[in-house]
């Protein structure tokens, strides 16, 4: 329900992975694009007959409302007795510190929102969300929903410098539930306390945080192989979000990227990024507070060559446990179709 063809931002690095492991398993056909491209697309499709000898249906839904085009090519294809599986990637509607309210159009859509989930939902024959507790926040304990967590693509093979010593944050660099302004002051106390760190961000262009910026902190766009290239100098990648009611069960799809990075990895305590990275034992959690996270800088800076080493090898190995080729194949078994 979005367009995949607009760089490698969150959904779009799932989906295209996600078509790419589909694509090796089964015959696939994708159906993209914002609202109007996606009711000419989902029109040619049925009045082409494509929905004969069809197997089943993925969706994922997009932060904005589904159209009545989806829901009603949907209906038609359950009526044909062809499988849904819908995947919910969000629910940012329920949170006001993810979705301010300033104008009339974002009020109708934090009205409908669940009006049009429980749409979605008639015409599923499944629900998948990418964490337990999305799916509560959306319908309770009634749901009986998949979970599907981002995948990880497979690990890169990028050496560390023994002088590494930067910090890496890919994520929006203004938004406050993101971070950027905690993590910034954590690395000024970093320094302040003695300990020789550096930050990098990386965001989309118009994201970038508000400067002026200190020398240590360097302020980039990129995606994919552009960050790849700064892994030489990263000792470590930082999630900084703070505690709150969306990011506690949020599973951000950077989680599974920064596995794959090999780097050990400084979360807050937000419940569904911690519970993986003590499970991987792949870096430190920390508070969401400045001071706690200065804490975790020092000890990451502080800690031996084996100890970094170890941190980093576990992080591949969580990737590769995580990998989106499994996250397809839960997509067909819960289809019920065969590879």
């Amino acid at each position: 329900m979005y367009p995949v063809n607009q760089g490698s931002w969150g959904p779009t690095v799932r989906i295209s992975h996600l078509c790419g492991e589909l694509s090796r398993l089964v015959d696939l056909d994708l159906v993209a694009g914002y609202r109007g491209e996606r009711r000419m697309g989902l029109a040619r499709y049925t009045i082409g007959g494509r929905l004969r000898g069809l197997d089943g249906i993925y969706v994922e839904s997009s932060t904005f409302l589904p159209a009545e085009a989806d829901v009603a090519f949907l209906a038609l294809a359950r009526a044909l007795g062809i499988p849904v599986l819908t995947y919910i990637r969000d629910a940012y509607q329920l949170f006001p510190d993810y979705y301010e309210l300033g104008s009339l159009r974002r009020r109708i859509g934090a009205f409908a929102f669940r009006p049009a989930m429980r749409a979605l939902r008639a015409v599923s024959s499944r629900l998948a969300f990418p964490s337990g507790g999305l799916a509560r926040a959306v319908f309770g304990d009634e749901v009986d929903a998949v979970i599907i967590p981002p995948g990880s693509r497979a690990p890169v093979d990028v050496p560390r410098l023994a002088t590494a010593c930067r910090f890496l944050f890919v994520g929006n660099g203004q938004l406050e539930a993101q971070g950027a302004r905690r993590l910034i002051r954590a690395v000024e106390i970093a320094r302040e306390r003695g300990a020789d760190v550096e930050l990098t961000i990386v965001s989309r262009p118009g994201e970038e945080p508000p400067g002026p910026h200190a020398r240590w902190l360097r302020a980039v766009n990129g995606e994919g192989k552009a960050i790849d290239a700064l892994l030489p100098d990263v000792v470590a990648t930082v999630i900084p979000r703070p505690r709150g009611a969306y990011n506690d069960l949020a599973v951000p799809v950077k989680l599974y990227d920064y596995l794959a990075y090999g780097r050990p990895m400084l979360v807050t305590d937000c419940i569904e990024q911690a519970a993986v990275v003590r499970r991987a034992d792949a870096g430190i959690v920390t508070g969401d507070a400045s001071e706690e996270m200065a804490e975790g800088m020092l000890t990451i800076a502080s800690a031996n060559h084996a100890q970094l080493d170890q941190w980093s090898d576990n992080a591949n190995r969580e990737a590769l446990a995580n990998s989106w080729g499994l996250r397809a194949a839960c997509i067909l078994e819960t289809l019920e179709i065969a590879t």
